[in-house]
């Protein structure tokens, strides 16, 4: 994507960004998209925004300057909504709740929420430990990352402190739903420890990432956001656009071919597709909770249940199943099987930031080549975030040559994206590892005729002692 940097001025002066370490700069951190600076001059807000959006970016992002004139930050943001332009930054009704900061020599250093709701106010003068607890919205979901001690700059790991730990993850998340700061795509909450008892002090809107030097919040993004700084930005430039289209024209399509051939799936990927998902069912241990992403007509339930000897409703099964589904037709199919206790109907990006339930295990096979990178980073951060335990999916290979045919039949919202090398580049998040990883040919396209090959993967959840190690 081309992704237009907004930096504002209170003058008129050519663009220079600076060269220190205090400089947001997301290109640092990925080689997936381009950024350009672009100037808004506090005397020509619509002149400076109208003739940016000729150049056709994709998307602008204002993530800094704001701490210096909030006025300007106001102005530049309300007439980027009023535009309906996409745009990663603060909402204006955010900037306008917010005070400048300053630190004791007295320079501006971020915006503070004013009239914050949920301070401790009979502690004025409560001492201990303070923490930075940076909280990241992806979709409708706001995640606490792991907090950051800041006498020490180091994350706070839930192994040495499981209580403390969730105590301040859940007080940051509170603190964000209480001081609605939904659309703020990320926030500093920060916290006071006394005895074991967190307190909020303060919450900072979107202070400055994507540094040279490491900050207090890209501390916390590296240690504790699945994929890093490079998954971030693309889970936030997904989130964005999300919030604009929830269900995209393209799923809805996909939902409907779906719901067309789902009366007679089962029979047309019979094969050495089904033989795949048995692998996988049987292959790995499944007990507890499994959220099975693109879960069709069932058949990793079904399958797992059959080698195990049991029947839909057993007792004696250890696991239960919750689906999602583009289509609503392969919802009813799945549950008319009876292995499913629900089926949630929707895009899995957009299912997964509501979903706030706990998951043991996440599965998604054959379905993520319908995403674009972003979307991928998103769902991947999202599933990471909320299993206890593993999560397996599978990425197909699309050969050029499918891709081209369903193209020439004007079916290239079918064609699905190679996803290999993305996943390569996501790497393995801090407190997971690769526990099997293996290729095989998937399925054959009964339209093209070609071959498509898939790998599996499974990631399982370290304990949390050899996460230290």
């Amino acid at each position: 994507m081309r992704v237009c940097l907004i930096q504002l001025s209170q003058g008129d002066v050519d663009i220079t960004p600076p060269s220190d370490d205090e400089y947001p700069d997301p290109g640092l951190y990925t080689d997936k998209h381009t950024f350009k600076n672009r100037l808004v001059r506090k005397d020509r807000i619509k002149q400076d925004i109208d003739l940016t959006a000729t150049e056709n970016f994709d998307l602008f992002m204002i993530i800094s300057g704001w701490h210096e004139d909030r006025t300007l930050g106001i102005q530049t943001v309300a007439y980027l909504e009023e535009s309906k332009i996409p745009f990663v930054g603060l909402p204006s009704r955010i900037i306008e709740r917010c005070i400048i900061q300053y630190c004791p020599a007295k320079t501006k250093t971020g915006l503070q929420i004013e009239n914050l709701v949920g301070v401790d106010e009979s502690s004025p003068g409560m001492t201990g430990d303070e923490y930075a607890c940076t909280v990241v919205e992806l979709g409708h979901a706001p995640v606490a990352l792991s907090p950051v001690r800041r006498s020490q700059v180091d994350c706070l790991r839930r192994s040495s402190n499981p209580n403390l730990y969730d105590r301040i993850c859940s007080l940051a998340k509170d603190a964000f739903h209480a001081n609605d700061m939904h659309g703020c795509f990320w926030c500093t909450v920060l916290i006071r420890v006394t005895n074991e008892k967190p307190v909020l002090i303060s919450i900072n809107p979107m202070p400055q990432i994507f540094l040279r030097q490491i900050s207090t919040e890209d501390w916390a993004i590296r240690e504790s956001f699945p994929g890093s700084h490079r998954s971030l930005i693309n889970s936030i430039i997904a989130s964005c656009f999300l919030s604009r289209f929830p269900t995209p024209k393209h799923f809805e399509t996909v939902g409907q071919e779906y719901d067309e051939v789902a009366p007679k799936y089962d029979a047309v990927t019979e094969g050495v597709y089904h033989d795949n998902v048995r692998k996988i069912a049987t292959k790995y241990n499944y007990d507890g909770v499994v959220l099975d992403l693109a879960c069709g007509t069932g058949l990793l339930a079904r399958l797992k249940g059959e080698a195990q000897g049991l029947k839909p409703g057993d007792l004696k099964n250890l696991t239960k199943f919750i689906g999602v589904d583009l289509s609503a037709q392969m919802r009813t199919e799945c549950l008319r099987c009876g292995w499913y206790e629900r089926v949630l109907v929707g895009p899995m990006q957009s299912v997964l930031t509501t979903f706030i339930e706990a998951a043991d295990h996440i599965v998604c096979i054959g379905a993520l080549h319908y995403l674009n990178s972003n979307e991928l980073s998103l769902v991947l951060s999202r599933v990471f975030q909320l299993a206890r335990c593993s999560v397996t999916f599978t990425i197909d290979e699309i050969p050029e040559s499918y891709i081209a045919a369903q193209r020439a039949r004007g079916r290239e919202f079918m064609h699905g994206i190679n996803h290999v090398d993305e996943v390569n580049a996501y790497g393995i998040p801090v407190g997971w590892e690769l526990a099997d990883h293996w290729r095989g040919l998937g399925w054959k396209s009964p339209t093209t005729g070609d071959d498509v090959y898939i790998h599996v993967f499974r990631f399982e959840r370290l304990d949390e002692t050899r996460v230290l190690s």
